[in-house]
């Protein structure tokens, strides 16, 4: 059966119509790679910093609280004016002023990262030939019981261009520990 339909196919190829059509294939092929290639930011690499990327699911909403952490190295001659950074369709938002993990018998307040935070709704410049390290908090509606989420990340600056990368986002370790903790008190 795939003998017989590779067999026809190569024979289409061989007509003036299957030329064509390859030939067509290949030039879509080709401006869909070059269009890829202009909406990008120039110069821009983005990185995303493992240790200080994390969620955690947050009691006092039932939301999950998400911070990603990014290494972003301006390799080009002008500053790149980020505007707008999206984690499979989120925006980002105002992190809380504290974030409180609540256990059987304790509470563990975690610390923000340390580095610039994205703040909603401004630009954040970063300037030629320079790397910078910025934090984004996000809140997503999906509760999820993994230890891990794989998405895109999304950044774009004020023409409109983008870098997308995927990220890894584990469970912070500290709530993964109190529900272990949970779970051997309640056997």
């Amino acid at each position: 059966m795939l003998q017989q339909t590779l067999k026809l196919l190569f024979e289409f190829i061989k007509t003036p119509t299957g030329n064509w059509t390859v030939l067509g294939i290949i030039c879509i092929v080709i401006l869909a790679v070059l269009y890829d290639r202009q909406r990008q930011i120039p110069g821009l690499t983005a990185e995303q910093i493992i240790e200080d990327t994390w969620f955690v699911t947050r009691d006092d909403n039932r939301k999950l609280a998400i911070f990603i952490s990014l290494k972003l190295t301006n390799k080009d001659g002008g500053p790149v004016r980020l505007t707008n950074c999206r984690l499979s369709g989120y925006k980002p938002k105002v992190p809380p002023p504290e974030l409180v993990l609540q256990g059987f018998d304790k509470a563990i307040e975690l610390d923000f990262p340390t580095y610039d935070f994205f703040q909603p709704n401004e630009e954040h410049i970063i300037n030629p030939y320079t790397e910078q390290k910025m934090w984004v908090y996000f809140e997503s509606g999906m509760i999820t019981m993994t230890g891990m989420l794989r998405t895109q990340l999304v950044v774009k600056n004020a023409n409109r261009k983008r870098k997308a990368l995927q990220v890894t986002i584990p469970r912070n370790m500290a709530q993964v520990l109190i529900y272990r903790e949970d779970a051997y008190r309640s056997i």
